[in-house]
């Protein structure tokens, strides 16, 4: 990822604290591009999350049409008063095992990237780079 990308996710974090935010990746591989913010609508917000569906539809959408072919690739959340590390209910509610799951601990102190598989988390190394062109299809 960007730098940039690295501090819009914090930013978002630190912003919607003492709730949990959450958001989409879009890239290509292990690649992150863009960091979409996107509404946290768990009816208990502080200590979970969830992406707004009609958000993530929309996202998804928009993603289609730009060049160079980008996809959802995964997702990000904060634990602002936990750990940058999956919790039980992170590896429980995890339905995508190849997208990346990236999440920002204490307040944007850490951030930290995995793949939630069954048999446990799997560290992604997050590789600070330079950002490459996006444009829309026409």
């Amino acid at each position: 990822m960007t730098p940039a990308v690295r501090q819009a996710i914090v930013a978002h974090a630190r912003a919607e604290a003492p709730h949990e935010c959450c958001g989409l990746l879009v890239g290509s591989g292990r690649r992150i591009d863009v960091a979409v913010p996107l509404s946290n609508v768990d009816p208990r917000p502080r200590v979970r999350f969830r992406v707004d569906p009609a958000e993530h539809i929309a996202v998804r959408r928009i993603v289609r049409r730009l060049t160079p072919r980008l996809a959802v690739i995964g997702v990000y959340h904060s634990h602002p008063q936990g750990p940058a590390t999956p919790s039980p209910r992170d590896m429980a509610e995890c339905h995508y095992p190849d997208w990346i799951f990236v999440i920002v601990g204490r307040r944007g102190r850490s951030v930290r990237a995995y793949q939630l598989r069954r048999n446990g988390p799997a560290v992604v190394p997050i590789i600070l780079r330079t950002p490459r062109p996006v444009r829309r299809r026409r």
